[in-house]
């Protein structure tokens, strides 16, 4: 019935509008209308210059639907560009992109398996090409380099896209789609700890016409890791097909598939002398431990139909299913009698997680009077689910445990697995799901020719969650939900490259899993934004500044108490904070990137009063990065290019709310050499030059209190990387 309303909806919005383009059809040959931008829309552009690089980009992809240039958008929107991440020689969206955008990071418990990503004290959401397939508990897996186009960093609500995210925001990862250019690009990297790694870039038609085009792009690595024992093997590849059906509708579809091993996929350190009091090489693993296994697929289908200038039908969709199934070792006590002893636990965990994606929509331009109107309508459907085996969820797995000297580590032992075997939803100690469908409508009015402009939006969201134990097939709970959500937004342009906005959004968010004091399923996540910004664009539009302040209220947000695992929610959160951002071309050749945020984010309001007051999980109240990228413009060195960048990281919290962690900084400098022409590309890079020991996502185990084993993932010492690539 829910599918049925919203589809009724949004197919009267289409009716809607088209109608109203018919009204005002006089008005809009009697008022002069702005220059229509929407034919160039592009999702990614090929220059190929000496100086030339995007690191100012003044429009959001077409995945986000919006045609209102960044400059004049009531919101902070960040775009970071592949040339950018090439630059830096990221090989994965989990290294060093957070450090492109003010106020981001990351918790690095999980690098192989997954990406979480912390802005504005909160986790925030995952899209790809613009759709939620964000996964209950982990995924999708970390999106390779190789298939990136752009990544996009939507600060504060996203309702016109995805309204059911944190009101910290959400980042959309952009694959590379054709572009019918006939070029071809293969590259070799190969770097520190046995890193070998190749790549496939192949863009063309099909035919002499161009209606069929296609792109291919694939990934093959194998590398070792600084821990002992790990590595990191990968496969991906990711072909898409265009057909062009006319000159103004086309459709597409895109199949990814991803598949790793890795013996852990965290490379969290247990140590009983404090953080980072172990080598950076220690690790509690075993080599005879076999490795894990990780599949991803993941499908999309896009049509666009342009019914004229003004008008446009879009339909996304898409599915994806992630595996994960492997043994880890973790630890869960502590040995007070001989601390010395990391107590290992060797757990079996085998899941299957989903999400699948719909969203047609339709957008357009008309005028009412004096009044521009950019209009934006649709429905989303989404569905989620999860099944999951997890030997710390089953009270017949092998309890025993596997001590393991800190100081004088011995290696290569004999231990039980816990493997289970059997059909996962026969074995399955764990099944959540959840689903929700919307219908929004969005309208931004242009006034005072185009000086003025009030963005109107609400989005109707119905959601369910559901949790039940897998074994018995009973249900431990669900909950139904609605929720009206508005959004109100005003930009003005003091100059035509200055601009100030202001913004007010809430958001509605359905969580999985059960409260494990009440045995309640947990309530949505109910949160408010307001925020205020400047933004300046200088030289012409090659770079920009960006400096906005926000405060954000979450009510009902999920915590664990590190010393029984028990999952709760707490009553009130308060973040609230300023970032800057600047970017882009400040000289010839001088491609720059500074951000900084202070972020304050703690427990407002709550039933327990020793709570209030405290610091969210992994809050970092200062943030500051730079990066330089500088291409000689001398004919002499003609193509040669110097990097150098640094990442700060002062005041930072720990995993938990109950354990106010004062952890050292994170201070990493950057630095490289490159050489390009027409055809070939050399880029040589040494990360962490100073060989800093470096630590994030830290906790103490298993006591909230100062006795315990400590628990932090190392980042990387020194590393160097060379790139290879060549052009065809």
């Amino acid at each position: 019935m829910k599918n049925i309303l919203l589809t009724v909806l949004f197919l009267l919005t289409i009716v809607a509008a088209v109608s109203a383009q018919k009204r005002v059809k006089k008005d809009q040959d009697s008022v002069k209308t702005p220059r229509d931008t929407s034919a160039k829309i592009l999702n990614e552009v090929k220059i190929n210059s000496r100086y030339y690089r995007r690191y100012n980009l003044n429009k959001s992809s077409a995945t986000l639907k919006l045609n209102t240039p960044l400059l004049q958008l009531p919101q902070n929107i960040q775009e970071i560009d592949q040339s950018l991440i090439a630059d830096q020689q990221a090989i994965n969206v989990n290294e060093s992109v957070t450090r492109n955008v003010s106020g981001t990071i990351r918790n690095n418990n999980a690098d192989l398996y997954n990406s979480s990503v912390f802005m504005r004290g909160a986790q925030i959401t995952p899209m790809r090409n613009g759709l939620d397939l964000s996964m209950i508990y982990a995924g999708p897996s970390p999106e390779d380099a190789a298939i990136i186009s752009r990544v996009e960093f939507i600060k504060g609500p996203s309702s016109y896209i995805n309204g059911l995210f944190d009101p910290a925001g959400s980042y959309n990862i952009l694959t590379k789609q054709p572009m019918g250019s006939n070029t071809n690009q293969i590259s070799f990297t190969t770097g520190s700890f046995n890193l070998y790694r190749v790549t496939a870039d192949l863009d063309g038609n099909l035919d002499q016409h161009g209606k069929w085009q296609y792109r291919i792009n694939a990934a093959g690595q194998k590398s070792k890791s600084f821990q002992q024992y790990n590595f990191n093997d990968k496969l991906v590849v990711d072909p898409v097909i265009k057909y062009n059906i006319n000159d103004h509708s086309d459709i597409s579809a895109e199949y990814l598939y991803q598949t790793q091993r890795f013996q852990q996929y965290f490379s969290t350190v247990f140590a009983p002398g404090g953080f980072a009091s172990l080598p950076a090489d220690f690790t509690i693993n075993d080599p005879n431990k076999a490795p894990f296994k990780s599949i991803e697929h993941n499908g999309f289908l896009s049509y666009h139909n342009a019914f004229n200038q003004n008008w446009h039908l879009t339909v996304n969709a898409a599915y994806a299913r992630d595996h994960l199934e492997g043994t880890y070792f973790f630890v869960s006590r502590y040995n007070a009698a001989q601390p010395d002893l990391i107590m290992r636990r060797a757990t079996y965990e085998r899941l299957n997680t989903d999400a699948l994606a719909i969203q047609p929509y339709i957008n357009g331009e008309f005028n009412t009077g004096a009044v521009h109107h950019q209009f934006l309508g649709g429905i989303d459907l989404n569905r989620k689910k999860f099944l999951s085996y997890s030997g710390s969820s089953d009270p017949t797995a092998n309890q025993a445990l596997y001590p393991l000297d800190a100081y004088h580590p011995v290696y290569g032992i004999n231990f039980d697995a816990n493997v289970r075997n059997g059909d996962l939803s026969t074995i399955a100690t764990d099944q959540q799901s959840i689903s929700y469908q919307a219908a929004y409508v969005q309208d931004e009015l242009a006034l005072f020719s185009n000086k003025l402009r009030v963005t109107l939006a609400a989005r109707l969201t119905f959601s369910e969650t559901g949790v039940q134990k897998s074994a018995t097939k009973t249900s431990l709970g669900s909950t139904k939900n609605t929720a009206l959500t508005p959004k109100v937004g005003i930009s003005y342009s003091l100059t035509p490259d200055l601009s100030v906005y202001t913004l007010f959004d809430q958001t509605f968010t359905p969580q999985s899993g059960i409260n494990t004091t009440n045995g309640e399923a947990f309530k949505p996540l109910r949160g408010e934004n307001l925020e205020a910004g400047l933004k300046k664009d200088w030289m012409e539009g090659k770079w920009n500044t960006t400096i906005s302040v926000y405060r954000i209220i979450r009510d009902h947000v999920k915590v664990s108490d590190p010393s029984t695992n028990i999952q709760t929610q707490l009553g009130q959160t308060l973040s609230s904070g300023i970032e800057f951002d600047l970017k882009g071309e400040i000289v010839k050749g001088l491609n720059t990137l500074i951000n900084y945020a202070y972020t304050d984010s703690h427990i407002s309001e709550e039933a327990n009063a020793a709570r209030v007051g405290l610091a969210t999980p992994f809050r970092v109240k200062h943030i500051q990065n730079a990066w330089l990228n500088y291409i000689f413009p001398f004919a002499g060195i003609k193509g040669i290019s110097v990097s150098a960048g640094y990442q700060l990281q002062v005041g930072r919290n720990g995993r938990y709310e109950l354990q106010q962690l004062a952890l050292a900084p994170v201070f990493r400098v950057d630095g490289g050499i490159g050489w390009s022409n027409a055809r070939f590309t050399v880029n040589g890079m040494v990360n962490n030059i100073l060989n800093r020991f470096n630590y994030g996502s830290a906790w103490i185990t298993p006591s909230a209190a100062t006795v315990g084993t400590y628990a932090y993932v190392p980042y990387p010492p020194r590393e160097f990387r060379l790139n290879v690539g060549y052009k065809f």
